[in-house]
């Protein structure tokens, strides 16, 4: 649907009279300006480079985007005119998007202060909770003539891995040099096990880690470790005798 000067209006007819098997919808080179809310989340692509869109336009892609319900995998806002302020508001609208992969940016007035907004967004640095719950599926922001700031294109690169366990592992890793335990005390010692697990699986190269977070767990809680230690050696002594 290319070049037809379709409009907003136009849109939103073809949003509601569409059938559902349709998952794709082309609209470069129109008129579509999305000056007011519509609900974009029914398709997986979704081409409306080209078309000049408002200055409220990016919020409308962003209220989807941040839609549970959202299926958009591949988004084209190439010449889009979304600016800095806009794309901030995109990438907050990726906060706990799952699915999109794609967003064509290119030629749309970025500079790098609207770049940068994607930095927290994909990995939150925050905390580890915040780390471990950043954008993990993003993968691109278009590719010809794009100057991602390198952390951004670092974690694009990193979003590729389809493990996405492993790709939370390496951003905690490459983010937090020293992993706080504290939120993790009020189990006392019953998470130790799976900290250290988690661990051995994720940080081999990290050994450093893995000795001070249990030195962490023993300083914290010196008397439920040598209670611990102390036991198991009473167990195994009856052990013997029997």
């Amino acid at each position: 649907l290319c070049r037809n000067s379709i409009a907003d209006d136009g849109l939103e007819m073809l949003i509601q009279s569409l059938p559902a098997n349709v998952d794709t919808l082309d609209l470069r080179r129109n008129a579509i300006a999305l000056a007011r809310q519509l609900p974009l989340l029914r398709f997986k692509e979704l081409h409306l480079s080209c078309d000049t869109l408002s200055t409220g336009g990016p919020g409308v892609i962003a209220a989807s985007l941040a839609n549970p319900e959202c299926r958009l995998e591949d988004l084209d806002l190439y010449s889009c005119n979304i600016g800095d302020e806009g794309t901030a508001t995109l990438a907050d609208g990726l906060r706990n998007n799952q699915r999109l992969t794609d967003m064509s940016l290119r030629n749309s007035n970025i500079t790098e202060r609207g770049w940068n907004a994607f930095s927290s967004i994909l990995c939150d640095t925050s905390s580890i909770n915040a780390t471990y719950n950043s954008n993990h599926t993003l993968q691109s922001l278009g590719s010809y003539g794009i100057q991602n700031p390198q952390d951004v294109q670092m974690m694009l690169q990193l979003n590729k891995d389809k493990d996405k366990s492993r790709v939370a592992a390496s951003k905690i890793l490459q983010a937090h040099r020293h992993l706080d335990m504290r939120p993790l005390f009020g189990r006392e010692l019953g998470l130790l096990p799976y900290v250290v697990a988690w661990l051995e699986h994720f940080a081999k190269s990290r050994p450093d880690l893995k000795l001070s977070s249990i030195f962490e767990f023993v300083r914290a809680m010196p008397m439920k470790v040598t209670d611990g230690v102390v036991g198991k050696a009473k167990g195994e002594k009856r052990k013997l005798n029997s």
